[in-house]
């Protein structure tokens, strides 16, 4: 009897300290409309949008992309506490001119890691693209940085696919009404 109870006891902090919990990332949350002047070119879209959404261990990375009257919503629900996420991906809108599309079997692998005391979300992202010369397989590693202020969020991504980084600076909708006006495919 005294080593069943042992053994429970064990299980059970075994149990607890596997439990990872989730950080705080509170200060990452809102909606954040694109600087073209401080940014990398978006190639065939004219505005951008993020909003971040903080659910506990719950976060959601909404794009919202925009040229003229075409739009394209780009979701991707991450849970802080799992290993890995495996988000299905309708579409790929990164640099759609290029011909590269979404391929394999239309997932993305994303891992995640909050550093810096909850100011610097990044995760890392495998998925398969599909081109003329068939598929090839892409890492995406994405730094989500919020300024000391929390007034500005700059995204550094670092593809496989390219040599140079892209940088994404976004400042904080507070005014979001005002904002309406420029998240119709224009970057300013």
């Amino acid at each position: 009897m005294h080593r069943i109870l042992l053994l429970g006891l064990w299980l059970a902090a075994v149990t607890a300290g596997a439990a990872k919990t989730a950080p705080d990332v509170r200060r990452l949350a809102g909606i954040w409309r694109y600087d073209p002047a401080h940014s990398t070119e978006l190639s065939a879209w004219g505005a951008l949008r993020l909003i971040i959404t903080v659910d506990g261990s719950q976060v959601t990375l909404t794009r919202q992309y925009a040229a003229g009257r075409r739009t394209y919503d780009e979701v991707t629900p991450l849970d802080l506490t799992r290993p890995v996420n495996v988000v299905p991906v309708a579409w790929w809108p990164d640099n759609r001119h290029l011909g590269a599309y979404i391929g394999g079997d239309r997932t993305k692998r994303i891992r995640t890691e909050v550093l810096d005391d909850g100011r610097l979300l990044r995760t890392s992202a495998d998925l398969v693209l599909a081109t003329q010369q068939g598929e090839r397989a892409v890492n995406i590693l994405s730094d989500y940085r919020v300024s000391a202020n929390g007034a500005q969020l700059t995204l550094i991504e670092l593809r496989s696919t390219r040599n140079d980084p892209i940088v994404y600076v976004f400042k904080r909708v507070t005014d979001e009404a005002a904002d309406a006006a420029t998240a119709k495919g224009r970057a300013e």
